[in-house]
């Protein structure tokens, strides 16, 4: 069966734990390819300013150059109508077989949530799920959400064995405002890229 990854989110910007968990969700997962999809309107955030769409594809284009299998989808950048992930799986779905399976990746915090989002048990039954977790970040709370999801929906949930980095898009914004340096926290054509159209000062 192949299996396609998803992995949502504003990527504003893109930085290197994103792709670090990507790509630890290809290689373990021995996924076809998977699919980034920059968001355009998040029901959560409705009314947070994020960067253009285009900037953050720039960026996501710089980023992902030369890694095998990690590539872009825009699902979401073509849509119209808000953001929901429900829909956007299902659109990603109709462009593969029908016996691929779909494992959408995500982090602990949102998985913990995840109950709470539109149309969540359609959403829960109809696709695969990977973790990103931090080592000992709310565990027990993990562990125990994961086996109820398994159990109630039926789906795969599959915890990656991965360091996740301790970074965010905000503190990366937070640290540019200040004038400190991010080096170490995005790949360098996109730090580049920042600078060069003066993003995020």
């Amino acid at each position: 069966m192949k299996k396609i990854g998803v992995y949502g989110g504003s990527f504003d910007p893109i930085h290197v734990g994103h792709i670090e968990l990507a790509k630890q969700a290809r290689d373990e997962l021995n996924l076809e390819k998977l699919l980034f999809v920059p968001v355009k309107n998040q029901p959560f955030k409705l009314g947070q300013l994020m960067s253009s769409d285009e900037d953050r594809v720039r960026m996501l284009k710089l980023a992902l150059e030369g890694e095998e299998k990690l590539e872009i989808s825009y699902a979401e950048l073509e849509s119209n109508e808000i953001s929901y992930t429900l829909n956007t799986l299902r659109k990603i779905r109709s462009q593969f077989d029908q016996d691929t399976e779909i494992y959408f990746i995500l982090g602990t915090d949102s998985f913990l949530k995840i109950e709470i989002w539109h149309d969540a048990p359609a959403l829960l039954s109809e696709f695969s799920y990977a973790i990103g977790a931090r080592p000992g970040y709310r565990e027990e709370e993990l562990k125990s959400c994961i086996d109820h999801i398994r159990e109630v929906y039926n789906t795969t949930v599959v915890l990656l064995n991965n360091e996740l980095l301790p970074i965010s898009s905000t503190e990366i914004k937070e640290r540019l405002y200040n004038g400190e340096e991010i080096d170490t926290l995005v790949p360098l054509p996109v730090e580049r890229y920042i600078y060069d159209n003066g993003l995020y000062h």
